[in-house]
């Protein structure tokens, strides 16, 4: 089996996931593949079991959660499947302990660390800041609670079993500092009505993204073309696949990322020193798990030694550890008469509408608000310090307006005036400009709150009233899907933010519902 496997992944490396000059890949050797191998595998839910092999660790595991040892099923009167019980989390089966030895089941989860409280410097703890009134700032944050609902299911069925060295673990947090950063850009597809996503229609003739061979070219990319698609393994020669560093510590925009599987002092005190290290006496750092993330700031204090400012852990959002299904099958008991279901809140919240006003996203999203704040500090500090224009703010206004987006995002870092002026008009492309907002409306026949923005066309100057499209059943003009990585880029294909003019729609307040709190409880 382990040279069956070996011999695939050869050919799909030579023939696929290779990106060369003319290049075109063969679609010979992945015909057989729902989606192609992937280290962050993005599986439908729509059969009755799923198998997963595990060769490294000679686990079988079926659907995400039942984890066998691979060379110790028991096979013998089907018991393997007799044993598969329903936990008491809903959709989570486990393995009975009353019908199966233990001695036959296994997990995948790392070990967590045991947590360290202890950090070597002199600090005092803050508070990071969560207010994203700005509408730059609720549109980012709004851009990276999608990230993570898109792909909660991934993180609960395998984020356990995800160190900070491993490849998803690296995309993952690393679509977050960019996003959060301003470092990503956008990319957009044509209009129409269906989704060349997901379309479903036998006999729609509209284009559509059939089976990718983990890059996009220029039917859809453009001159951006080959664009690696967001967590494939495909790369061009020499370069590793996606967009992150490889490293589980880098800088992005002087701000130090320090990946962990726990946030504790002893993480906090890893990155203060590798900063040091470095040469740096002065700097920000945001210590990142897929769950929380903590932010710290260095400097020398009176006595000349480094001084730390830290924050606590802050949830990403509402999601877990413990909601992941990795671990071994003893820590989802099995439903037995009498018991009920336990609900694990933050999934159900997750799949509400839990991004509709600002105050959700802050209440539920708490560590990805401060994320985006956290950046922005850091955006000023670097324009402040480099000396200011000579012109008058109109002027800079004005001459903004009429440039190109690649230029506008160099000037966010010239000076504090011009960055002031940049972010007055938050360009999301060549076209579009966030001007106001947010803003609350109500989707037409659902009553949903959904945010909404007006945006300025470029082109034109015409101020566009736009509220956010629940549901990407087709492609509205106005949709955006983050490009993350520089030299290496990557499209987050699957977090798609559409926008769709709200005509006569009233702006509501900007408050929680009722209904919306009884759910979420």
């Amino acid at each position: 089996m382990r040279a069956e496997y070996a011999a695939k992944e050869s050919a799909l490396e030579t023939h696929v996931y290779e990106i060369r000059h003319g290049f075109k890949p063969d679609y010979s050797q992945f015909r057989e593949f729902v989606t192609l191998p992937s280290e962050l595998p993005r599986l439908r839910d729509d059969f009755e079991y799923i198998y997963i092999i595990n060769l490294d660790h000679e686990v079988l595991t079926m659907n995400h959660s039942i984890h066998w040892k691979l060379g110790n099923i028991p096979r013998q009167d089907e018991l393997w499947l007799r044993a598969i019980a329903d936990s008491i989390y809903m959709y989570k089966p486990t393995i009975s302990l009353d019908v199966c030895p233990e001695e036959h089941m296994d997990s995948l989860a790392l070990e967590l660390p045991k947590r360290k409280r202890k950090i070597g410097y002199d600090f005092r703890v803050v508070v990071p800041r969560t207010n994203i009134a700005e509408a730059r700032k609720t549109f980012l944050t709004r851009l990276l609670a999608s990230t993570l609902i898109q792909y909660q299911d991934e993180i609960i069925r395998f984020g356990r079993e995800w160190g900070p060295d491993s490849f998803p673990f690296r995309e993952m947090a690393f679509a977050l500092v960019s996003i959060a950063s301003g470092q990503a850009k956008f990319h957009s597809f044509p209009s129409q009505q269906c989704n060349p996503r997901a379309c479903g229609a036998s006999d729609c003739k509209l284009n559509h993204l059939s089976k990718l061979p983990g890059w996009l070219d220029e039917e859809w990319a453009g001159d951006s073309a080959p664009l690696l698609e967001f967590g494939s393994l495909s790369h061009r020669p020499g370069e590793p696949p996606g967009a992150s560093p490889t490293k589980m510590i880098y800088w992005l925009e002087d701000v130090l990322v320090s990946l962990t599987l726990v946030i504790d002092g002893k993480a906090i005190t890893e990155a203060v020193n590798w900063g040091i290290e470095q040469g740096r006496t002065s700097f920000q750092i945001v210590v990142l798990s897929l769950f929380k993330a903590a932010f710290a700031e260095v400097f020398l204090g009176d006595d000349g030694e480094p001084f730390v400012e830290v924050s606590r852990a802050v949830d990403l959002s509402p999601l877990r550890a413990n909601y992941c299904v990795s671990t071994h099958p003893r820590d989802r008991p099995e439903l037995k008469p009498g018991m009920k279901t336990q609900r694990q809140f933050g999934e159900l919240i997750m799949n509400s509408n839990c991004t509709g006003t600002v105050q959700r996203l802050r209440s539920q999203f708490p560590g990805l608000a401060a994320l985006v704040n956290f950046f922005e500090v850091a955006g000023n500090r670097r324009a402040a310090s480099n000396s200011e224009g000579i012109l008058p703010p109109e002027l800079y206004y004005r001459i903004l307006d009429f440039v190109d987006y690649d230029t506008w995002k160099t000037c966010l870092l010239v000076s504090t005036m011009v960055r002031s002026c940049c972010l007055r008009k938050y360009r999301l492309d060549d076209r579009m400009s966030i001007v106001a907002g947010p803003f609350v409306r109500l989707q037409k026949y659902h009553k949903e709150r959904l945010m909404s923005f007006d945006f300025q066309n470029m082109q034109t100057g015409k101020i566009l009233p736009m509220m956010e499209v629940p549901r990407n059943i087709w492609m509205r003009e106005c949709n955006w899907m983050p490009v993350i990585g520089s030299d290496r880029k990557a499209l987050m294909l699957d977090v798609v933010i559409q926008f769709e003019p709200a005509e006569n729609v009233p702006v509501e307040a900007d408050s929680d519902d009722e209904s919306y709190s009884l759910r979420s409880k």
